[in-house]
């Protein structure tokens, strides 16, 4: 195969990708308890809304509250700080706001292990922008 046709075909399965990506919303929790206890998940999704709400006034996202705990990493010793930021990210606001939120992430995690708050840090920078096709953007709630 040419590199023409390569990268054509390369170019095509990644828009491919970003498009069936774009613009979702995930519409359940995936995190352990609350994916199969749907009181615990009913507290965590009021707390979501009354931190969100004391931020923005009355305005909370129109779409459910979800968390899957520590997008693409394990949900170990730092997983309540996980929850943590995608509160945050679900309720969404400036840029600002976001930064806050991803030093507290950083921070949080710190205090288990420097290294994995500084990929996580790195990680969340990259891919988490209020544009990015991925659930776990921020704002994601809107």
């Amino acid at each position: 195969m040419d590199s023409e046709r390569f990268f054509s075909l390369s170019l095509a399965a990644a828009l491919a990708l970003l498009l069936a990506l774009g613009g979702c919303v995930p519409r359940s929790h995936r995190l352990a308890p609350y994916r199969d206890d749907p009181e615990q998940a009913q507290r965590l999704e009021d707390r979501a809304a009354a931190d969100c709400a004391a931020r923005r006034g009355a305005e909370i996202p129109p779409n459910p509250f979800t968390t899957d705990g520590c997008s693409m990493w394990p949900d170990t010793a730092w997983v309540d700080c996980c929850v943590a930021h995608d509160i945050v990210y679900w309720c969404g606001g400036s840029s600002a706001e976001r930064r806050r939120a991803d030093l507290e992430l950083h921070e949080c995690v710190s205090r288990q292990s420097a290294w994995t708050a500084n990929v996580m840090y790195a990680g969340v920078r990259a891919g988490g922008g209020p544009c990015q096709p991925f659930p776990w953007r921020w704002g994601y709630g809107w």
